[in-house]
């Protein structure tokens, strides 16, 4: 009987163990956005699409969209880590969203430069509270025609 009872508790383990486990693509994006959760990490990662918008606006010669109302979020977003809310941070938010504005307001022969000031103040700001994006925002930095 006890022989019974063991392996039926091994077989409840294993059952408990294989439902508990994640799928392959549960890992991959686990790695891919680790703080898939935070509302702070999810907005900038909206915001890098969004300045991939205005650097296709930008190349294109189109007119830009304005996305300076949604950015604003980013001062109020809460991040994954509630010790990146400092007052620098702040500084460096309201600094982003004032390039954003000076860039939305800008005449189509100051764009170009006006981008890049945008994409910099974002390096400055992720050299020194989360350096994992920088790779990526560096893909914003190509030349614009």
């Amino acid at each position: 009987m006890l022989k019974y009872i063991h392996i039926a508790f091994c077989f409840l383990v294993l059952l408990f163990a294989s439902c508990s486990q994640k799928t392959d693509a549960e890992v991959s994006k686990s790695v891919k956005f680790p703080n898939e959760d935070a509302p702070l990490a999810l907005l900038m990662r909206e915001m890098f699409t969004d300045m991939e918008d205005i650097l296709q606006a930008i190349e294109n010669g189109d007119e830009i969209r304005s996305y300076l109302e949604k950015h604003r979020e980013i001062l109020n977003a809460k991040p994954t880590n509630p010790q990146v809310k400092t007052p620098t941070f702040a500084l460096m938010g309201s600094a982003y969203l004032e390039n954003l504005q000076i860039l939305e307001e800008s005449p189509q022969a100051l764009m170009q430069d006006n981008f890049k000031m945008v994409v910099q103040t974002c390096l400055g700001c992720h050299q020194q509270y989360c350096p994992g994006p920088i790779k990526k925002i560096n893909l914003l930095n190509k030349e614009t025609s």
